[in-house]
């Protein structure tokens, strides 16, 4: 029988501009952010790995089979990776009503009359997106005003931010919320002065009683939520993402997706330690029965680590504050883990070799996790890369620890662009809102991030907000900590690899490294802030096949 073995490359890109990233964690960490740009260069990928890159490529790469782009002077990138986002869910999120471009609890209502029209009564409305802070109006919707617009469907509505739910009468009657029902361990009820419930839930164990009562979605839909979000996220120049708060059914949709050659992008998988189905010592049966580990899977599709999500967002006061909110000053927030849970669930999963990714968004949460850290560091010094997610409000006497301890920060600057929760927080809290700069300065590895669908998942438009640091009022907040081109690229791409252990194979265009690149139609270190979140994304590619090619590309 034959060698079928071909020596020529699968794919060359000619005539690139080509920002290499070519730089290790440990130099990041020492404060260097320049690295080699190839003026008129190429790239030769083969078998998914790149395996030439120079100004210029030899004719032996070149084969009869071999796939080439002549790029015309256009930019490359190594492909984006987003250190943080919820792919399953927002795959899901697009057969909901879309809330996103609602500017008032009129427009909200309206769109989810309009589906309620056209739905057969009873079943289920679901719509996803609102955010009141940038309404002009700024009225929260509540089951009132949802019971206005349908009776005959059960509703639930899932706030931008993904920790608030606003439900209807139907929907509060069929999980059984009525006046008495007390408030579950980490959750809220909302309720109207009289006590009744007024359709706002706050946080996963409270949502999680809707949950209950709402019909599962089919594995075969959850594959069909990965196959279109894939597409969706290729479309942005995303070749790679960690995939939180996965539960079981999830993970089996990735496999069979994956079996299915359905699956574009390289998933991370953050399974969930959700304290809306149990307490700590039901999360620790969980850790232990879990047959994988950190790493275990394959260059596509391998488990991540498991997420905790420890409190909520300060725009609904329920992120752990060190002090009391300004605009709601009878609380600082809370968790949903006690302090000491935190740390023998983190303590376990580093003794099995799990790591651990924790949300916090308020400082005094930050805390909790970063103590829980080095208690588990203390005990084992592994590289297990223990990381916070969010890091919302900043305390500065946090960075120290997290430089010694090298726990990294996987940041959302769109969240700051988009979400107007600086304007809710007060000028002392927003004055310590979602820090850049500091990170780079300390040698805090800072992933890029979008928390999709809480924000778009545009790396580009997370550049943008990177280096601007508009809010969504106009106003620059805590200019100092502007990232430059160079840094905020560099968060999409060296840093966010390290998040998963892969940045000795990805986030840089370098031979033995994943032909994961994405062309990009404007050299956006060298451009204004608008043009790098203008900027077309061109061509993805992954694995060293092309996932994405917009359509006046050449």
């Amino acid at each position: 029988m034959k060698n079928q073995w071909n020596p020529k490359a699968d794919l060359v890109i000619t005539n690139a501009k080509i920002y290499t990233v070519a730089l290790t964690i440990e130099e990041i960490k020492a404060g260097k952010t320049e690295f080699p740009i190839l003026q008129r260069g190429y790239v030769a990928a083969k078998d998914g790995r790149t395996i030439a890159v120079g100004e210029r490529p030899d004719d032996c790469l070149i084969g009869e089979h071999t796939s080439v782009i002549d790029a015309g002077g256009m930019t490359l990138a190594p492909g984006f990776i987003d250190s943080h986002m919820h792919a399953i869910g927002a795959g899901t999120d697009l057969l909901d009503v879309n809330l996103e471009k609602a500017s008032s609890k009129g427009e909200m209502l309206s769109a989810i009359g309009e589906r309620a029209a056209t739905t057969e009564k009873g079943r289920w409305i679901k719509a996803s997106g609102w955010n009141e802070l940038v309404w002009e109006d700024k009225e929260t919707p509540t089951r009132r005003d949802l019971d206005s617009v349908t009776e005959g469907h059960p509703v639930v509505c899932v706030r931008a931010c993904h920790h608030v739910y606003a439900v209807n009468s139907k929907a509060l009657a069929m999980a059984g919320i009525a006046k008495d029902a007390p408030n579950p361990d980490g959750g809220i009820i909302g309720r109207y002065e009289d006590g009744e419930p007024n359709g706002l839930l706050y946080e996963n164990s409270a949502m999680d009683l809707i949950h209950r009562v709402m019909p599962p979605v089919d594995e075969s839909k959850l594959v069909d939520a990965i196959k279109a979000i894939g597409a969706v996220i290729n479309s942005f120049g995303i070749t790679s993402c960690i995939d939180a708060n996965l539960r079981p059914g999830m993970i089996r949709a990735y496999h069979k997706a994956h079996a299915l050659g359905a699956l574009s992008y390289r998933s991370r998988m953050m399974f969930y330690l959700d304290q809306a189905r149990g307490d700590a010592a039901y999360q620790l049966k969980k850790i232990e029965e879990t047959p994988a580990v950190t790493g275990f899977g394959n260059d596509m599709l391998k488990f991540n680590g498991l997420k905790i999500t420890l409190d909520g967002v300060p725009a609904t006061g329920t992120a752990y504050m060190r002090k009391p909110y300004e605009h709601m000053p009878e609380t600082g927030g809370r968790t949903t883990f006690s302090q000491e849970d935190v740390y023998q669930m983190v303590d376990y999963a580093s003794s099995l070799g799990w790591q651990v990714g924790i949300h916090c968004c308020g400082d005094k949460a930050a805390d909790i996790a970063i103590g829980a850290y080095i208690s588990a560091y203390n005990k084992a010094r592994e590289d297990l890369r223990h990381y916070i997610i969010h890091h919302s409000v900043v305390q500065p006497d946090q960075f120290p620890l997290l430089k010694e301890y090298g726990v990294p920060v996987a940041s959302q600057p769109t969240i700051a662009l988009l979400l107007g929760e600086q304007n809710l927080i007060g000028e002392e809290m927003a004055g310590r809102y979602m820090y850049g700069k500091s990170y780079f300065d300390y040698g805090v590895i800072l992933g890029g991030s979008s928390d999709f669908p809480v924000s778009p998942c545009s790396p580009l438009q997370g550049m943008y907000a990177a280096v601007t640091r508009l809010g969504a009022d106009g106003r620059v907040w805590n200019e100092q900590e502007k990232l430059t081109p160079a840094q905020a690229l560099i968060m999409w791409t060296k840093n966010s690899a390290y998040f998963s252990h892969d940045d000795k194979r990805a986030g840089s265009v370098e031979v033995g490294n994943y032909a994961d690149y994405v062309l990009l139609d404007a050299p956006i270190l060298e451009v204004s802030p608008e043009r790098i979140r203008d900027a077309k994304v061109l061509y993805t590619i992954v694995d060293g096949k092309v996932v994405f090619r917009d359509n006046g590309a050449d």
